[in-house]
């Protein structure tokens, strides 16, 4: 009878929950891009000594709002986003270990919060992949911590590109989703897809925050990176996400225009002086010159010499490639928009 009864309640044991099953999902899915996130940002300190002195570039951006020198001559091209990213220290210290500490935690952090962006729409393995592949790039890690606009509007590109995926799912603004059925259609924290007359807010407020952040740091650079975000919201007819990116850009350029009227002579003077001083901007071919850059140059203007051994641009020449294999790739398993537009 003991034994039968032991065999009973033997029979009615639960199971020991799996390891990490305790744990929500949101939580599980983001440390993967917490681990990616804190390893670029320690890689950035540890590669890129902190005391290292300020650039050309980055002391004029850094003098706008320090104390401690008077403010150098502010070029046509610039943009006072990185004067005013940098001022919470700069305009109290004047420690440049500090400064890049500073930046390097920031943008750590920002390419935590750029990576969550994409969470309803890629797994997080793949996203953490990602978040590696491009924390790896010599140029990323380099600029991370530097007083400078080239990494800012790489991750304004990023969260713009994931928060128009999210707000094109919505469908458009009559109710009725064209992506209920779709496989690559975004997701909740549960797994779940919303209901189709649900609104992903958030999302707008990404694309208005993600165009303005690009505005704030290179108008210029900003309205070449929103182009083919606009280009299929007018295709599509998605009418929020183009007045959430247009609105962004405006709000970000703001600033850049006022002080063209102010201080340069009006909008085209500016853009023209711009232009001169960049060396004339312009359709040009310029893949021999991308190839020298290649060397580990910071600044190619005018870009001259050999080019690096066929070792060190052999990457360049495989990214494309790598491009349209994962847009094969994400078709196959039904994610053809996350890719798409990634690689566009």
């Amino acid at each position: 009878m003991a034994d039968s009864t032991h065999a009973i309640l033997a029979g009615t044991r639960r199971p020991a929950p799996a390891p990490g099953a305790g744990r929500a999902p949101g939580l599980r899915d983001a440390l993967p891009v917490a681990a990616v996130a804190a390893a670029f940002t320690l890689a950035q300190l540890l590669l890129v000594r902190p005391g290292t002195g300020l650039g050309w570039d980055e002391s004029v951006y850094v003098s706008q709002v320090s104390p401690h020198a008077p403010a150098a001559f502010f070029s046509a091209p610039r943009a006072r986003g990185v004067s005013l990213l940098v001022a919470p220290v700069a305009a109290w210290s004047s420690s440049t270990a500090l400064l890049r500490v500073y930046l390097a935690v920031l943008s750590g952090l920002a390419l935590y919060l750029a990576l969550r962006v994409w969470r309803t729409l890629l797994p997080a393995p793949v996203l953490a992949l990602a978040g590696a592949l491009f924390a790896s790039l010599w140029v990323t890690v380099f600029y991370g911590p530097q007083a400078m606009p080239n990494y800012w509007v790489a991750i304004g590109a990023l969260v713009c590109a994931g928060c128009f995926l999210r707000a094109r799912a919505d469908g458009p603004a009559d109710g009725r989703s064209r992506t209920e059925d779709r496989p690559d259609r975004p997701r909740d924290r549960a797994g779940e897809r919303p209901h189709p007359g649900h609104r992903d807010r958030a999302a707008l407020y990404g694309l208005l925050g993600g165009a303005a952040l690009m505005a704030w740091m290179r108008p210029m650079d900003a309205v070449w990176a929103v182009l083919p975000l606009l280009a299929l919201a007018l295709a599509q007819s998605h009418w929020r996400p183009l007045a959430a990116l247009l609105a962004g850009l405006a709000a970000g350029a703001a600033e850049w225009v006022i002080e063209a009227y102010a201080a340069y002579g009006g909008l085209l003077r500016r853009l023209s002086d711009a232009s001169a001083i960049q060396g004339r901007l312009g359709p040009h071919f310029a893949v021999v010159d991308q190839l020298r850059s290649l060397g580990g140059r910071t600044l190619c203007r005018p870009c001259a010499g050999a080019v690096p051994h066929p070792l060190i641009t052999a990457w360049w020449f495989v990214l494309p490639a790598l491009a349209v294999l994962g847009v094969v790739l994400a078709r196959r398993a039904g994610r053809t928009a996350p890719a798409g537009v990634a690689a566009a």
